[in-house]
């Protein structure tokens, strides 16, 4: 959830491209949204969504930001964690007319079981948490948004926080959690969505950053972006939504 720092990476260079046809039947869709099926995630093809997702975290948090050591990127590009298999993963998408741009990707890191692995955030501010995260406490994570368009970027954001807002609400998962920079925590205050500190800024060595504990109102947040808006966003495993128009989308951002 960070900023670029290696300004000689621009975002352009950051986002993978690739052959896909996720559009097909969608052509004039600009934008899509989607959740990936776990099984791709870690048995992953080469030139897959799956694999681009991958890509792209490597490029934003090894390459671009720093945030993670360059011993995690794996010889193919990508970057794979431990908490991977025990994740929802989300994705998004933008259709460059023959190529396929992934440029935007989020994943839930749920705590399945009480004698589970705890949640990152319980282990990096430990000392909040005198009572273990309950059963079906999600962590946001890995949250990228890289679009050069600023209208496009902010409205990227909000399609995929209110995707996940949706899945949180269908599988009945919560309280949610995140590990973030103050840049993402001021993103969601803009969208008004209600959340509050938990844990102060400090160097969390893992993510080389300062980074603060959050805590986002779950049922605020659901009744904050509609039921409607929620009911409308809701995706399961495999499943696509689109949003935007190429050619009418495209002259705006000429104008």
């Amino acid at each position: 959830m960070s900023s670029a720092s290696n300004k000689y990476i621009t975002n352009e260079e950051a986002v993978p491209i690739i052959r896909s046809d996720i559009f097909s039947g969608h052509e004039d869709s600009r934008f899509a949204i989607g959740v990936l099926d776990k099984g791709e995630i870690l048995s992953y093809a080469p030139g897959t969504i799956a694999q681009a997702y991958l890509k792209l975290r490597a490029n934003v948090y090894v390459d671009q930001t720093g945030m993670l050591d360059h011993s995690v990127k794996r010889p193919d590009g990508t970057e794979l964690d431990e908490d991977d298999e025990r994740s929802i993963h989300f994705v998004s998408l933008e259709n460059r007319m023959g190529g396929v741009a992934v440029f935007s990707c989020m994943r839930f890191i749920l705590k399945d079981t009480i004698d589970g692995k705890p949640l990152p955030i319980e282990q990096f501010f430990s000392e909040v948490f005198i009572e273990p995260a309950p059963v079906n406490s999600i962590e946001v994570s890995r949250f990228i948004v890289r679009h050069d368009n600023i209208k496009q970027s902010m409205l990227a954001k909000k399609k995929m926080i209110t995707t996940g807002l949706a899945y949180v609400a269908d599988n009945n998962l919560g309280p949610i959690f995140g590990v973030v920079e103050p840049g993402f925590e001021r993103d969601i205050n803009f969208m008004k969505l209600p959340n509050h500190r938990i844990a102060s800024p400090k160097l969390v060595h893992e993510y080389n950053d300062y980074n603060l504990g959050i805590e986002i109102d779950r049922v605020g947040a659901i009744n904050r972006m509609g039921e409607v808006t929620i009911r409308d966003m809701a995706l399961n495993s495999g499943m696509f939504k689109y949003w935007g128009r190429v050619s009418s989308e495209a002259n705006k951002d000429l104008e």
